[in-house]
């Protein structure tokens, strides 16, 4: 049993959500409903992620996810995890690890392209499972989300496409300053376990000028689990315990004219664990999880140091469309705490010696994105968006304390045309496209490391060409009922450094290898969206596969290998939302989504994915009041239900007990600014992470047993003028 209590959730919820704590936005005066707003106008819900160009979310043939402005102000008052704030929001997104790593966190059973600002984040070629993390949710404006397969916006979009989309200058002139202090502590009061974070912005437009500049620093402290105890901290993959983070964020923009815009930004994030704590072992058998006693480990602190810079060109009048030109660069480096056991000592032996050591993923990205859109009147308003992405991006995982590489330098060099129309026909709207995928990856001769034999490799330059198509289409049956359908591919690398550093049969040639690949998914998705006077939901259900898809395995030293194999994942989403009059409002999701593969490659699927790739059953509620004009509630839960190992016959450890966690989170006005008040956990509730419970084999050890957060509490003060 992982969990030591069971919380009635539904009950509880709505008891919970009668306690005095405030919502960040005062609506009303008394207990008046609030005005109409984004949750329920979905006809003004609009995204730009899935199409490179805005549209509404309701007619698109694919499910999307808009996380408002203030839905985020609500979740970052309560807590700063952005892995928290995608499963609390995204039906099919896996839950939180808590850690530095997002290693396991999901999109419906594969991997998320995360974007700032239409900018690529993720490292396809040694996907290290940091790239979550590369902006501070200070500067987020809102959240855009695609769920499933998708090519529009480039490589690595097998499981969705999640947009962070960045703060802008104001609409018309004038400025807006935001300053913000904030503080959070376990409910325990106890040491080591006091943080704080301060941030400011200004945001002016004057004339044909505009810009954002802004910079936040921010201490995460320790924190304990329902039972008291200290959390573990990871000292292998990385922690945001005890870890010190600042940024600066920045936009300048240019009108030149009527007709013509320039836009720069850079965003620098650098996050860096002290090294102040040590892994204390858990016992899995008993029970017991992983703690943390004060300490120095050895090596190097792990850390993300995330520089960004793009340059925006728009011309509004060319050929009657609109021109976005687009080129962006990134320099990025995430460093992996030194696992001190004996097992990694042998991964990283020298001369036969078990030796200490620690890794650090270096990639730095060029590139640009150029995208054209028109609407053809003369055609029945015939859409058409067509333009070309262009990605360089080389990549090296090198060993810090004994200056060897482990992935060997790798450039992934790539440009894809595409062309997406869209037509009109009374009530429907029909969906197509295509994009064609050229790239070359190119690698030097190189030798393994002793653990994969001092394997000599041959270079090599493969090419992949691939042609990706989309068809869908939207259909309004009624005012409030939209259908809609549609298949997609998606394009992506099976994590080219993993397989690289385990090459341990003399003779390879990378040109031949056949475990470098390209992943290409094949996604069909159906669905219907009803709404009316205060209410929405949706339902949709999705299947998606790949010939050659890549699923995580560990060895025996616990690092995880890619094994190329047939995928099936396939699930359900279910949304709703109503306005209950002056009860406020009220909405949640429930997800489901399983997968399969092919692990004895006879072409049939024969054995279910574990937790690391597929989440376990997902339920989210939500409760927002406003009590008064200066005073508002919200109460939110999430659980997640029990999902069985794998092969619990052969292997029983893997499987999940389910748990339920509340959080009440709340605004008050008071004097000039807002007063922000969240109790995360608030049952105090004592959990083993789902993907610590899942965990099987040789990498369920016991210094990764891990609690979650215990009962948290959050203040925060936001002055703007």
């Amino acid at each position: 049993m992982q969990t030591r209590s069971r919380v009635p959730f539904l009950p509880l919820l709505l008891a919970t959500a009668s306690l005095p704590l405030g919502a960040p936005r005062a609506l009303a005066d008394d207990a008046a409903p609030p005005p109409e707003d984004d949750t329920f106008q979905m006809d003004k819900l609009v995204v730009t992620t899935a199409t490179r160009t805005e549209k509404l979310a309701s007619a698109l043939p694919m499910t999307t996810t808009v996380v408002t402005a203030d839905t985020l102000d609500r979740q970052f008052a309560l807590s700063g995890d952005i892995g928290q704030a995608l499963a609390q929001f995204i039906p099919s997104y896996a839950p939180s690890r808590q850690k530095l790593t997002s290693r396991g966190e999901s999109f419906r059973g594969r991997d998320p392209l995360y974007l700032v600002d239409g900018i690529p984040q993720s490292n396809p070629l040694r996907a290290g499972n940091r790239e979550s993390l590369t902006v501070d949710p200070f500067f987020l404006e809102k959240i855009e989300v695609v769920h499933g397969s998708s090519a529009s916006q480039g490589l690595g979009a097998t499981g969705g496409i999640v947009n962070f989309v960045t703060q802008r200058a104001p609409e018309a002139d004038g400025t807006r300053s935001i300053l913000e202090v904030g503080g959070t502590t376990s409910s325990r009061f106890k040491s080591d376990g006091y943080g704080g974070k301060v941030g400011a912005s200004v945001a002016t437009r004057q004339g044909a000028w505009s810009a954002v500049v802004g910079a936040t620093a921010e201490h995460t402290p320790m924190a304990f689990d329902g039972d008291g105890r200290l959390l573990g901290v990871d000292n292998t993959q990385g922690d945001t315990l005890d870890s010190d983070t600042y940024s600066f964020f920045g936009k300048l923009g240019a009108s030149l004219g009527r007709r013509h815009s320039l836009e720069l930004m850079v965003n620098h994030f650098n996050l860096e664990q002290n090294l102040d704590w040590v892994a204390v072992a858990g016992n899995r058998a008993t029970g017991l999880t992983t703690t943390s006693a004060a300490g120095e480990p050895r090596g190097r602190p792990a850390r993300n140091n995330v520089t960004s810079a793009a340059l925006t060109f728009t011309d509004r009048e060319l050929f009657a469309g609109e021109l976005t030109a687009n080129v962006f660069l990134q320099d990025f480096s995430a460093t992996y705490g030194a696992s001190d056991t004996p097992s990694t000592r042998n991964s990283f032996r020298v001369n036969g010696v078990p030796t200490l050591d620690q890794s650090q993923i270096e990639a730095d990205k060029r590139g640009a994105r150029v995208t054209w859109v028109r609407t053809f009147a003369d055609l029945g308003d015939l859409g058409a968006v067509t333009g070309f992405d262009y990605l360089d991006d080389k990549t090296e995982q090198v060993l810090v304390l004994t200056g060897r590489s482990w992935v060997p330098p790798t450039t992934y060099e790539g440009w894809s045309p595409y062309l997406q129309l869209e037509k009109p026909f009374g009530p429907v709207t029909l969906h197509g496209g295509v994009r064609y995928e050229f790239a070359q990856l190119d690698v030097d001769d190189f030798t393994t490391i002793e653990s994969a034999g001092s394997t000599f490799v041959r270079g090599g330059s493969p090419t992949f060409e691939e042609p990706l198509f989309n068809l869908g289409a939207t259909w309004r049956a009624t005012p409030g009922v939209v259908l809609f359908g549609g298949y997609t591919q998606g394009f992506g690398m099976p994590d080219v450094g993993r397989v690289l550093r385990a090459i341990n049969i003399p003779g390879q040639d990378v040109d031949d290898f056949i475990d470098l690949q390209p992943v290409v998914t094949d996604n069909w998705e159906t669905g219907a969206r009803f709404f009316g006077e205060g209410w929405k939901a949706s339902a949709s259900v999705f299947y998606s596969t790949s010939e050659l898809g890549a699923r995580l395995v560990a060895n025996s030293a616990g690092i995880f290998d890619v094994v190329r194999e047939r995928t099936e994942i396939y699930g359900l989403e279910l949304t709703g939302d109503v306005r209950a009059g002056t009860l406020g409002t009220i909405g949640g999701y429930f997800a489901l989504v399983e997968g399969k593969s092919d692990t004895d490659e006879d072409g049939a699927v024969d054995y279910r994915m574990p937790g690391v790739n597929i989440t376990a059953p997902k339920l989210a509620l939500y409760w927002d009041r406003s009590w008064t004009a200066r005073f508002a509630t919200r109460v939110q839960s999430l659980t997640l239900l029990d999902r069985s190992a794998p092969n619990p016959s052969a292997n029983p450890s893997g499987d999940f007990d389910s748990y339920t966690l509340i959080d009440v989170i709340g605004t008050m006005q008071a004097g000039p600014g807002e007063l922000s008040l969240g109790v995360e956990n608030v049952f105090d509730q004592h959990y083993i992470t789902y993907y610590s419970q899942t965990l099987d084999g040789s990498n369920a050890n016991n210094f990764n047993y891990f609690a979650g957060r215990g009962r948290t509490l959050s203040v925060r003060y936001r002055f703007a003028f």
